[in-house]
């Protein structure tokens, strides 16, 4: 009998074969990298919003202290210490740190910014009753405020930072925001021999005669002198000739990371064509140093270039990169104007109109259409 021969049906994979994954995988590769750049760009877009909302902020705290002190900040208490970070803290809902500082520098005591090497912490600054009457201004250079710092940046949330005189600050809080000095200023050592108003001379920065909105009101200005003040104010808002909604007042800077390591390790060297494109709030040693004070760590010009290329210590124009302004964000910076505004000027516009932008009273023909 012949038997009828049952033959075996293939069975059917619901799985991919290894061409079928390999497409998918490829697929997905390209849909990652096509993705990717637009996350990217959209992070950095929000990114620089937030740079541009800390901008306004830090505008509307220095307008409301010139409306109370009828002139805007004092640029740098040179000799002292003091920036003009310190003294808008208490129209930015920082009045408790602000309370902590004394900035004076005189017979009556000696405040300092730093702590002769290898330092002490800010908290020990504060708290230690050995230490707590004239180095407290020291816990506050250690306090990271998210307004002071652009979302964008890449310099560290805090450095330890040995200043021109040897003395060290452990964990000192940067800043990405610089008052605008001038709009032809291209260095940032202004050292000068000038008679101080309680009479005394020497050679220190001088920018009371600069023409931006961030400068002092007189030559070696101090706040307090031996019981004798001389006020916070520099420039005032009617020596805006050129018109508030056409001058910068405060500008984004980028420190050089790469100084980093070595801030920690090594002096800070303040001769001409030398030192570090380092910013940062509220106050420091290297401002208060005699014959030193580096005024780039609280101020920038927009006589240098937007985003000048990195210079090497040393060589000519060093001087110039540490006082320019600049940022991470693609093409441009974000600028707070003396009328409040904030507005992203591109590194492409016209030298003439950014330099016009920088100066308070020169008067300038500024073609705004060519700015953005």
């Amino acid at each position: 009998m012949i038997r009828n021969k049952k033959f075996a049906l293939p069975i059917k994979s619901n799985g991919f074969t290894l061409v079928e994954l390999l497409v998918v995988i490829a697929i997905i590769g390209v849909l990652v990298g096509l993705l990717l750049p637009a996350v990217q760009a959209a992070r950095e877009a929000s990114r620089r919003m937030s740079c541009q909302n800390n901008v306004k902020q830090l505008n509307i705290a220095v307008a409301n202290f010139e409306d109370a002190m009828k002139g805007f900040p004092m640029a740098a208490e040179f000799e002292v210490g003091t920036s003009w970070h310190s003294l808008i803290l208490p129209y930015m809902e920082q009045k408790s740190l602000y309370d902590i500082m004394t900035f004076q520098e005189d017979g009556r005591g000696n405040f300092q910014w730093a702590f002769s090497v290898p330092g002490i912490s800010g908290n020990d600054a504060l708290n230690n009753r050995a230490y707590n009457r004239f180095f407290k201004n020291i816990y506050v250079c250690e306090q990271r405020i998210a307004t002071f710092r652009c979302p964008s940046s890449s310099f560290p949330e805090s450095a330890a930072d040995i200043s021109g005189d040897n003395w060290i600050v452990q964990k000192r809080a940067p800043a990405n925001y610089l008052g605008c000095v001038s709009g032809y200023q291209t260095t940032d050592r202004r050292r000068q021999t000038a008679t101080a108003p309680w009479g005394g001379t020497g050679a220190t920065e001088v920018i009371h005669d600069l023409d931006g909105v961030f400068v002092n009101k007189m030559a070696h200005q101090r706040i307090q002198y031996n019981g004798k003040g001389w006020g916070m104010t520099g420039s005032k808002i009617s020596t805006i000739k050129d018109g508030t909604s056409n001058t910068i007042s405060i500008g984004e800077a980028e420190g050089d990371v790469n100084v980093v390591p070595e801030m920690g390790l090594i002096r800070e060297d303040n001769r001409d064509n030398f030192g570090r494109k380092d910013h940062w709030a509220y106050g420091g040693d290297d401002i208060d140093t005699n014959n030193q004070g580096d005024m780039s760590e609280a101020v920038g010009s927009t006589g240098v270039p937007m985003n000048t290329p990195k210079v090497a210590p040393g060589q000519p124009g060093f001087a110039a990169y540490e006082i320019s302004f600049g940022s991470r964000h693609s093409g441009g910076c974000n600028f707070g104007f003396a009328d409040g505004s904030v507005r992203f000027l591109t590194d492409k516009i016209d030298r003439s109109v950014y330099s016009a932008f920088g100066s308070r009273d020169r008067q300038e023909d500024i073609r705004t259409e060519e700015s953005f």
